[in-house]
């Protein structure tokens, strides 16, 4: 379909609102099927990157309801859950978007976070030790961990976590800043 090769050429140059547009007119010409969520997790992730929450939200739970066994699309809604701080529902995006497809690493991290904000320190931590166990170079995951211990009081559990960053990145000043406090 032009039109949609036409959306998705502007997406890719950065003209947003143009491919947001363009992806709207696909939409309209489209039934049901599989190009129907794809336009709406496309236009989804538009909204997103222009700050417009509420729309990106309204159009991937769309490609959701449309794809339920998409974990790309539960891992898309739950991202934007979470800056909306809709944390449990967040954390139910990210469950599911995991339970779909276990080897998703950005899904642990979002998880990890979205369950920190909920103030569910061990289930955070983890999320955030299960994704280190399957993507051990994940750094951040390893400075997340340290926040996290450190909150709980575990403070050689913490500085490990701290020194990780250090010696997989030593320009890593905020950890610095961990060790050093």
């Amino acid at each position: 379909m032009k039109d949609l090769f036409e959306a998705h050429r502007l997406e890719m140059e950065g003209d947003l609102a143009r491919a947001v547009r363009e992806y709207e007119r696909v939409l309209g010409k489209l039934g049901e099927g599989h190009k129907l969520s794809v336009v709406r997790k496309h236009l989804g992730n538009l909204h997103f990157r222009l700050g417009h929450l509420r729309r990106a939200k309204k159009h991937l739970a769309e490609a959701c309801e449309i794809d339920s066994e998409n974990p790309a699309f539960r891992h898309d809604l739950g991202v934007v859950q979470y800056h909306c701080a809709e944390f449990e529902d967040a954390t139910s995006s990210f469950r599911k978007a995991l339970s779909l497809d276990p080897d998703m690493q950005l899904s642990y991290f979002w998880l990890g976070n979205a369950l920190y904000h909920r103030g569910m320190m061990d289930e955070a931590a983890g999320a955030f030790r299960e994704l280190l166990e399957r993507f051990p170079n994940f750094t951040i995951a390893h400075f997340h961990l340290g926040v996290i211990y450190q909150r709980q009081g575990k403070e050689a559990e913490a500085q490990a976590r701290f020194e990780e960053v250090l010696r997989r990145n030593p320009g890593a000043e905020a950890a610095r800043y961990y060790l050093d406090d």
